[in-house]
Parts: structure tokens; C-alpha cells; sequence
């Protein structure tokens, strides 16, 4: 929404008018100037730009400030006017203000005119103001769904609409009537804060404040607005608008309410879809697998096989050939144990003697001593998506412990309590500082395969102190 100040400036000097745009560019004022200089662009801009401020140089070929006043008068535009001259008698200058200009400005003294502008546009404000609580407040009281009640400096109700009444008899069970002291209609825990609105309102600001009431069992929200009424140029009391905003407070807890749905719907949305990459890599890890031990290690016992012959067939080459054969075997055993690692069952999973065989291959395999602890109940045991992704979860774990952590001792836990899956696994290795960035993607697979089934992930770690990570996962 655009609000700047739409300034209107008739000036037909074009080194004024640009000295004047450079002193309101340094004050910093956020406006649109449009400039004109006779009387028929004066006109056209009056309608067309719809100006909230004028600026005018005191006379014009065929056209002066006070023939401005005059047409500003006749159209009943109150606009702030002020007179910007290189000269101007003090005669000129009080009547000029009579006709209705705000201030009057020299040219040589422009530094002035900010200030002037500010306060000419805060009179206009106190004149609208004046003129709307003086002039329209009969009329606004008869055809309005608000509730309107007057009071006096000394808080007395002098008058009040329909809806003041039933608003009033809302908030205490009381009927209001004219001549009471609006205290009277305030509960007793808000005394204190309704004076602190009076205050500010006689000091010519305005108050507002909004509450929830319970009426006849139902929550009803009203929003009240103080406002000052002038008389005489002096606050004469105060303006009291209620508005019943409940229909809006609905909507807006609606709104909130739907957008959150829309996050968690958002959010479960992005869970299927890395639940879905992860189903696909695992069907690639299982292509994979299969291939080095179907294909590959086939091909390898062949060149075996051939080599074994070659020792039989020549027994001169065999001493030649016992390293490389010892070199094909460490190749088929590598390939064999990389391929158990790469795949896994998609259906009919045995979580528990997966991790078994995996720590046990941890025991054979290196010198780490290893405790499982397993309790399941038979409903997280028909989920086989989510048992191959804890499997992973733990199988990625362990292989950080061997490969980083030089731990003798790893411990690993799962259990199936109170509607959740918990998973323990710890190790009482060199360990490191939870907050330094990670190099590796271990970790991060293993919070995204976590975060997929809604769980949380706890890492513990300190170094030289072990690491300790903590999962749960509601079932």
C-alpha cells in the first residue's frame, strides 16, 4: 500500500521548485510531488491527483494564492495550504491566514517548512477529528451496528445508542442510563486499566482495547475504542466505540487453525516423499547387492576355478599364482560380506536376528565387544518398512562407531513401550563435540530416515567421552 504524502506544489519558477524538493528529499519526507504552474493544471491536479497538501508561491502569472484559498473554499476541500514566497507584507501574511492558509514560509528561510508541514497536517487531523465527533455524531449514533457512549470529563454518561446499552449490560449485568458514571459498567478487575485509557484519551490520544466476555454461555468478543471529543478547541469528554469482533476472532482462529493442518499436511507430505527415496535406494542397495554377489563373485570364482587348474595342470606357475589366488579369495569374502550388507528382505523382516547377525559380524570381524537388548511387541513386528529403516538407522551407527569412533564396546537397544519404538545405542569411544559441523552424511541419513516416521533423534557427545544416541518413534 503506497503512503506517501501526495504534495501539490504551484510554483512557476523551476529553480525554486527544484530547491524546495531538495529541502523536503533532506528532511527525509516520504512523498509524491507533483508540481504545476497556472491555473488550469492547478484544476486538473485538484481532481486527477487528489493532493493531501499544497504548496504555493504567492503570485503567479494570472493566477495568486488567494484566488487558491478561494477555489478550496468553494469546492469545501480541507486540504492543508501553506504559502511558500520570497517576499510577503505581515498584513499579507495575516490575511492570508484568515482566508485559511495553515502557515506561510519565505524562501529564504525553507528550513522551516518540514516542520510547518507536520504541523499543519496534525491541525487538519484535530479539525477532521472535530469535525466528525461535533458535526456527524447524531447521525453516526442512528445508523450504525456499533455501540456509541458519551461521557464528560467527570465520566458521566450523557448519551448513548442502542448497541452502547447492550454492550454495557453485557459486561456487568447492569443497564446503562444517562447520568451514571461509566465506572459503574466496568468489572472491578479492569478499573484499573479503563482509568489508564481515560488518562490517555483527556490527553488527546486515543485507547483501545479488546476482551472476551461469556454470554449466556457463549464467548463474545468486543472491541472498544476511546476517543477524545472536542468543544471549544478544548476535550470536552470522550467517545466510547464497541464492536462486537467475534465473527472476525473466529475467522481468525480458523484461518490459524487451517494453516497449521496445511503445515502438518505439508510436512507428513515431505515424509512420504523421503520415505519414498529411501524405499528406492534400498531397492538399489538390493540391485546392487545382488549383482556383486550373483554376477561378480560368479566371474570370480570362474578366474578361481581357472587358476586352480593352471597349478594342476602346471605345478611349476603355482608358486606364481598363490598370491593372486589368496588375492581373489580376500575379493569373494569382501564381496560376500558387502553384499549381506547391502541387502536386505523387504518383507517378512527379523529385525532382531538382523542386528544379531550384524553385531556378531562386528565381533568376528574386530576386536569390539558388543551387548543387544531386543523387546518388540507382535504389532511393530508386521511393519517391515519401518523395521528395515531402523535396521539401516543402526546398521549406519555402527559403521561410524568401526570406522571413527576406535571403540571396544558397543551397546545396542531397542524396546517397544508405552506406543513407541526406543532405540539405545552407545559406544565408549574417542567421541566428538555435538556442535562442530559434520563432514560425513551418516548422521544426517539417519535423523532423515528418523524424522520420515515422525521420531526424534538425541546425540550425547563429548571427546574423549563415548557418544550416546537416543531415538523414539511413535508406532
Amino acid at each position: 500500500m503506497d503512503t506517501r504524502l501526495k504534495i501539490l506544489l504551484l510554483e512557476d519558477d523551476h529553480n525554486d521548485a527544484e530547491m524546495i524538493q531538495r529541502v523536503l528529499v533532506k528532511a527525509s519526507l516520504h512523498m509524491e510531488l507533483k508540481l504545476v504552474m497556472n491555473r488550469d493544471d492547478f484544476l486538473v491536479a485538484l481532481d486527477s491527483f487528489q493532493p493531501e497538501l499544497i504548496l504555493s508561491d504567492n503570485s503567479l502569472p494570472q493566477f495568486s494564492a488567494t484566488e487558491v484559498l478561494v477555489i478550496l473554499k468553494e469546492k469545501t476541500l480541507h486540504i492543508p495550504f501553506i504559502l511558500v514566497t520570497g517576499t510577503v507584507s505581515e498584513e499579507f501574511a495575516a490575511g492570508i491566514i484568515k482566508l485559511g492558509a495553515d502557515d506561510y514560509i519565505l524562501k529564504d528561510r525553507l528550513t522551516r517548512l518540514p516542520a510547518a508541514i507536520e504541523s499543519a497536517l496534525k491541525q487538519k487531523r484535530i479539525e477532521k477529528e472535530k469535525l466528525v465527533s461535533e458535526e456527524n455524531l447524531n447521525a453516526i449514533f442512528e445508523n450504525t451496528s456499533e455501540g456509541f457512549v458519551l461521557i464528560d470529563r467527570e465520566y458521566i454518561v450523557r448519551a448513548y445508542n442502542r448497541n452502547g446499552k447492550k454492550y454495557a449490560f453485557y459486561i456487568t449485568d447492569n443497564e446503562l442510563e444517562s447520568g451514571s458514571n461509566i465506572f459503574d459498567f466496568v468489572r472491578p478487575e479492569a478499573k484499573d486499566l479503563v482509568a489508564e485509557m481515560f488518562t490517555k484519551v483527556f490527553a488527546g490520544e486515543k485507547a483501545e482495547h479488546s476482551q472476551v466476555y461469556e454470554v449466556e454461555g457463549v464467548r463474545l468478543w468486543l472491541s472498544f475504542t476511546i476517543m477524545p471529543v472536542w468543544k471549544n478547541e478544548k476535550i470536552a469528554g470522550a467517545c466510547i466505540t464497541g464492536r462486537d469482533i467475534t465473527e472476525l476472532k473466529n475467522a481468525e482462529k480458523l484461518k490459524r487453525t487451517m494453516e497449521r493442518e496445511n503445515a502438518v499436511k505439508e510436512i507428513q507430505e515431505q515424509k512420504k516423499i523421503t520415505r519414498a527415496i529411501i524405499q528406492g535406494e534400498e531397492k538399489e542397495r538390493n540391485y546392487i547387492g545382488q549383482e556383486l554377489h550373483d554376477n561378480v563373485n560368479q566371474i570370480l570364482a570362474a578366474i578361481k576355478i581357472h587358476m586352480d587348474k593352471a597349478c594342476r595342470d602346471n605345478p611349476a606357475v603355482a608358486p606364481s599364482l598363490e598370491y593372486p589366488t589368496a588375492l581373489v579369495n580376500l575379493c569373494m569374502k569382501e564381496i560376500r560380506m558387502l553384499s549381506s550388507q547391502l541387502v536386505a528382505p523387504v518383507n517378512g523382516i527379523h529385525l532382531e536376528d538382523m542386528l544379531r547377525k550384524l553385531l556378531d559380524g562386528v565381533t568376528d570381524n574386530a576386536s569390539v565387544q558388543t551387548s543387544f537388548f531386543y523387546e518388540a511387541s507382535p504389532g511393530f513386528e508386521e511393519d517391515n518398512d519401518l523395521k528395515l529403516n531402523i535396521y539401516r538407522i543402526i546398521q549406519e551407527q555402527v559403521n561410524n562407531i568401526l570406522k571413527h569412533a576406535h571403540a571396544d564396546k558397543i551397546t545396542v537397544s531397542v524396546q517397544d513401550t508405552d506406543g513407541h519404538i526406543k532405540i539405545m545405542m552407545e559406544d565408549n569411544g574417542q567421541g566428538f563435540d555435538t556442535n562442530q559441523k559434520r563432514k560425513g552424511i551418516g548422521i544426517s541419513n539417519m535423523i532423515n530416515r528418523v524424522k520420515s516416521f515422525n521420531g526424534e533423534l538425541a546425540i550425547d557427545s563429548t571427546p574423549g567421552k563415548g557418544c550416546r544416541i537416543e531415538i523414539v518413534i511413535p508406532l
